[in-house]
């Protein structure tokens, strides 16, 4: 299946999924397995074996046939070809729960791809599964159906799960199913640190979803019923999947901000919604085969970040592609080029949304937690070309490029991996002369953004852990990684030639040994 870029293509897909399973794929199922039951067995025998298996049969039949499509159509993907994105979707994930000490499985489990973060777990029931039982004043009414808006019917099954949550006070098999997401979500994020995005209960026809699991399933004595939405069958769906959309999509609960072009932009947003820019760039990282050994080849795209004033961000791209030079005289126009390309892709994006946005530095963003959250440093991209490219969504803040024009403290002696050996710092195993793969390293000794100094790449190699995190402060790479912001493609660079160099600096476990005056 190919991508779905909208709502429309969702409605489009749900639609042509349903008829084939409501036409075709239920009637086929049941023939199938009247056909194939023993046909010696007596009728009355054979109806009450089909009647016993039918609830857990029709099950399968429904996740295959509708409730896999429906994800599909959402951008969760069990098998993709390797130059498309990468699987994201994963069926019957062994958990450990906290609640039972039993291993237990998950229906499916939607993840980051980048770094495993759980976004979505969606619990399947048999198709004869009912939605809760509501009040007598609501039993029969049918209100007008209205386009994108739940009935009170849905409104009503939504409070009534919020009160389950609470007290326990809902109809059938609702008291074990609400413990049982309750017990995922918690014990998804005692072992993966993260509480999924989302969280669906559906039987294939009817569907509820939990906005906050936070709120439905980690707080103690409340739930919102607002945070809890209620289809209560397809046409429901049908009706109302703009909000599915939304609220489902497989790129709206990632981290990665989704790109735009400058003629999208209007179309997701309103002017005045958005309050302030910063400058970024996406990189691709290519291993160029040689005949001795790869060589690094590094393009970029200046990008615009935007953040509305629920901080929420954009990405506008400006489809303008550059190369990072090899010929190191050529570097300071391509740098020159990147910020003219920058400057002019900002300038075109405030005439667009008619005004005139801030731009906010690097160390301003890292400041705010929360923020950083949603738009980290440096991701990488789940995207892979068939030639095994990395690409890189690089936030550089009021920097128009990731390299500064040249070293914050100038003469260094560390540039140069004699000088360093000669000191008994010098990085193993010897002087890097050559672009290189393998360690990644850009530039190359003697040139001002290289380091050859043993101590700093070991800084910058360190991992981040549970223990030390604090002590890190906020860093884009998740526990385990590396401190330095773009080590995944470059481990050699001076730091005091990064756009990082500021915020890595203010770190309690990073000290380079060149060091600014007080005056700086």
């Amino acid at each position: 299946m190919s991508r779905i870029r909208n709502a429309d293509q969702l409605l489009t897909e749900f639609r042509r999924q349903r008829l084939i399973y409501e036409r075709y794929h239920v009637e086929i199922c049941e023939r199938i397995r009247r056909e194939y039951t023993d046909l010696s067995m007596p009728a009355d025998e054979k109806a009450a074996q089909l009647k016993a298996a039918e609830d857990t049969l029709l099950e399968a039949h429904a996740r295959v046939f509708m409730i896999n499509s429906l994800l599909g159509a959402l951008n969760w993907r069990m098998d993709v070809a390797v130059e498309e994105d990468a699987a994201n979707l994963i069926p019957e994930v062994p958990l450990t729960s906290i609640t039972h000490n039993t291993t237990r499985f998950l229906d499916y489990l939607g993840l980051e791809h980048s770094d495993g973060r759980p976004l979505l777990i969606v619990e399947s029931k048999r198709p004869s599964s009912k939605l809760p039982v509501l009040h007598t004043r609501l039993e029969g009414y049918r209100p007008p159906l209205r386009e994108g808006v739940a009935t009170d019917l849905e409104w009503g099954i939504a409070e009534a799960i919020a009160r389950g949550i609470v007290d326990q006070s809902i109809s059938g098999e609702w008291n074990a199913w609400l413990a049982t997401l309750r017990d995922y979500v918690r014990s998804v994020q005692q072992q993966s640190g993260h509480v999924p995005r989302r969280v669906v209960i559906t039987n294939g026809d009817w569907l509820v979803l939990f906005r906050d699991p936070v709120n439905a399933f980690i707080d103690d004595g409340t739930c919102d019923p607002t945070h809890i939405l209620v289809y209560k069958d397809r046409d429901s769906i049908e009706r109302r999947y703009t909000e599915v959309f939304r609220e489902l999509e497989h790129q709206s609960l990632l981290s990665e901000t989704p790109a735009l072009t400058l003629g999208e932009l209007l179309f997701h947003v309103a002017p005045e919604m958005i309050e302030l820019a910063m400058f970024g760039l996406r990189l691709l990282y290519i291993e160029e085969p040689g005949f001795f050994e790869p060589a690094p080849v590094i393009k970029l795209m200046p990008i615009i970040f935007l953040r509305t004033r629920y901080g929420a961000w954009l990405c506008v791209e400006s489809r303008r592609e550059e190369r990072l030079p090899h010929a190191a005289e050529e570097l300071p126009t391509h740098l020159d080029s990147i910020r003219a390309l920058s400057m002019a892709f900002l300038e075109d994006i405030n005439k667009t949304l008619r005004t005139h946005l801030p731009v906010s530095s690097l160390s301003k963003h890292y400041s705010h937690e929360d923020g950083f959250d949603i738009l980290r440093g440096v991701t990488e991209c789940s995207r892979r070309s068939a030639a095994g490219a990395r690409e890189f969504l690089l936030v550089t803040g009021d920097n128009t490029h990731y390299l500064l024009p040249e070293p914050t403290i100038p003469d260094c002696p560390y540039h140069f991996w004699g000088n360093c050996n000669a000191s008994g710092v010098a990085s193993n195993p010897g002087p890097l002369e050559t672009r290189k793969t393998s360690p990644k390293s850009f530039f190359k000794s003697g040139e001002p953004h290289h380091c050859s100094h043993r101590e700093v790449g070991t800084a910058k190699a360190g991992r981040i852990t549970a223990s030390n995190r604090e002590r890190c402060g906020p860093r884009s790479g998740q526990e385990g990684q590396a401190f330095c912001e773009i080590y995944r493609f470059e481990e050699h660079l001076c730091c005091r030639t990064c756009a990082f160099e500021e915020v890595c600096t203010k770190a309690q476990v990073f000290v380079l040994p060149c060091q600014r005056s007080k005056n700086d």
